[in-house]
């Protein structure tokens, strides 16, 4: 959803109009105005409020979209792409355009990271491993800007307790982002903390999803879904991750790539 924004109109004569334009739309990204995966006003609108040619503005754009700021969809707008998974990234969220001969983009946005004692199926999963707390990280995952996922990921925070402390840290009270939005857990694990995913267990069933969730999603109450609940296991098959995965009803087809012993490991996200 785009966020309200007020963008200054471009005024300085000793620097070209496009560039004073895509600077300051870099500004107010970076402000937090937009965050990665909302769309930017109509170009028109962005050209009313800027006090600018409409061809300037698409100049402008131009320019962000090939600093990788943003994306241009034909007939759909542009998008911020600060929090875009690579396709060689994605493991979980593989969800196919059209065809099926490409990776439709993802963007994910941190909801929360908080430490718990909660018992529930993770805990069955990770066994006697620690003293029974855990980093819990939600995030919301946008699909091509089509539809929401949600995830929620459960690590063991006597080995993962500086996860806790990093989004802490670098928690902006401005935006509400973290420097976890965007980023590969499995990567960070990988080469942060010696615990590469070398193998998982996955189940998959169609569900009623949980209130909380169809609140987040904003989809009816009851509504069905796909809910999967995926373990990542490190070496000596250590459970390292416990990860369930709420996907509204959607046309879309995901592609499952198994982990195999030929299957990159230090470039996905989970």
């Amino acid at each position: 959803m785009t966020k309200k924004a007020t963008l200054r109109p471009v005024t300085e004569p000793a620097k070209a109009k496009h560039r004073q334009i895509s600077e300051e739309i870099l500004s107010a990204i970076e402000a937090g105005r937009w965050l990665p995966g909302d769309q930017l006003p109509a170009e028109d609108q962005l050209a009313e409020e800027m006090g600018a040619s409409l061809g300037t503005v698409q100049r402008a754009l131009r320019s962000l979209q090939q600093m990788g700021v943003v994306e241009r969809h034909h007939g759909r707008g542009t998008f911020v792409s600060g929090a875009r998974a690579k396709e060689e990234q994605l493991r979980h969220f593989r969800f196919m355009a059209e065809g099926g001969h490409q990776i439709l983009p993802a963007y994910f946005r941190v909801h929360s990271v908080e430490r718990t004692r909660e018992s529930g199926p993770w805990s069955h999963f990770f066994g006697n491993q620690g003293d029974g707390e855990y980093i819990a990280i939600q995030r919301l995952v946008s699909i091509n800007d089509e539809f929401e996922a949600f995830s929620e990921v459960y690590l063991p925070a006597d080995r993962f307790a500086e996860l806790d402390s990093m989004a802490e840290k670098s928690l902006s009270r401005s935006t509400g982002k973290t420097t976890l939005d965007g980023v590969s857990l499995r990567d960070m694990l990988a080469e942060r903390f010696n615990a590469p995913t070398l193998s998982v267990r996955q189940t998959m069933a169609c569900q009623s999803l949980p209130p909380r969730v169809t609140r987040l999603l904003k989809v009816p109450p009851g509504q069905f879904g796909l809910v999967w609940t995926i373990g990542g296991l490190s070496y000596r098959d250590t459970p390292i991750t416990w990860q369930r995965i709420f996907v509204p009803p959607s046309d879309r087809v995901i592609e499952i790539v198994p982990v195999t012993a030929s299957t990159p490991i230090f470039r996905e996200v989970t």
